[in-house]
């Protein structure tokens, strides 16, 4: 009976100096263990500048420094157009939908759809005003190819009188005028053309205007527009009006019949190129025209005009 318990006892023995052993097995692991962590922190490299730049920490995220890229384009694209952020933007008709090519409603597309209007009118010229959809309104005018220079005027001074007066744009093909703009100003321009195209003149050159006339026999022409246009320049000149002198027969200074001179201009300077032609007739000068000729005036009696005219 006391075999047994010494094996008993010798057991547990047994399996203490075990445990023992594999407690001290354990240690002989940890060099590998430290091994490989050396290992781990080999992996590293010295930067001797010829690699990449570093990135920089903005402390901003990747998304919100996305979105202030794409305000900072937003901004450019409007300046480029010469329009303000949030501005209404221009309209012509027959343009590409709004944001062609980018979102409906965005800044982007207003912003791409101003630029696009921006071309196109600095291709049609300075600073020309886009109406509103539905308010503009065309008109054509034919005007005969000897009779363009007087409606264009002296380095295009009666078209660009009649455009700045009433609003209207004026373009030019061969013979045909086409005139765009809001109704009421297409129909003032379209007068004045037709005017220019009739008479020679129009009512918008001058600002109080008035129209009259002269009843003239034709052997008085020549004395009315003098060698080479001198005369009736001197009048149109000096008192700023036209003068039209109407054709004549050939035999018309054979004939009792008298025609009209046209005038036209302000009022006050109408009534005095009335004058002045009533007194070339009358006196064969007058100041404007003749100036430093005077006349007098005598009175004879009836008996002695077969002596003064012999």
């Amino acid at each position: 009976a006391a075999e047994p318990k010494a094996a008993a006892k010798a057991a547990p023995k047994a399996g203490a100096a075990k445990a023992k052993a594999k407690a001290a097995a354990k240690p002989a692991e940890e060099p590998e263990e430290v091994q490989e962590r050396k290992e781990e922190l080999v992996n590293y490299s010295i930067d001797d500048g010829s690699g990449p730049a570093w990135e920089v920490n903005t402390g901003v995220s990747k998304k919100l420094q996305k979105r202030k890229e794409r305000t900072v384009e937003e901004k450019a694209a409007f300046k480029a157009a010469g329009l303000r952020p949030g501005a209404p933007q221009q309209y012509i008709p027959g343009m590409a939908p709004v944001g062609a090519g980018a979102q409906p409603g965005s800044k982007a597309s207003q912003a791409l759809a101003a630029a696009e209007v921006a071309a196109i009118l600095n291709k049609k010229g300075p600073e020309v005003e886009v109406p509103a959809p539905g308010s503009t309104s065309t008109a054509t005018v034919k005007v005969p190819e000897k009779k363009i220079g007087i409606v264009i005027g002296p380095k295009g001074a009666k078209i660009q009188m009649i455009q700045e007066k009433t609003g209207a744009k004026i373009d030019t093909t061969g013979e045909i005028f086409t005139i765009t703009g809001p109704p009421s100003a297409v129909s003032q321009a379209e007068q004045a053309v037709k005017e220019l195209v009739e008479k020679g003149y129009c009512a918008m050159q001058y600002e109080d205007f008035a129209e009259n006339f002269v009843n003239v026999h034709p052997s008085y022409f020549p004395d009315l527009i003098g060698k080479g246009g001198v005369i009736i320049r001197e009048i149109k000149d000096k008192l700023g009006v036209e003068v039209s002198i109407p054709s004549t027969p050939a035999n018309a200074t054979q004939g009792s019949k008298k025609y009209r001179v046209g005038l036209a201009g302000s009022t006050a300077n109408v009534e005095k190129a009335k004058n002045v032609i009533n007194d070339i007739m009358m006196y064969g000068h007058a100041e404007i025209t003749h100036p430093g000729q005077v006349h007098e005036e005598l009175e004879v009696d009836p008996w002695a005009y077969k002596y003064i005219i012999g």
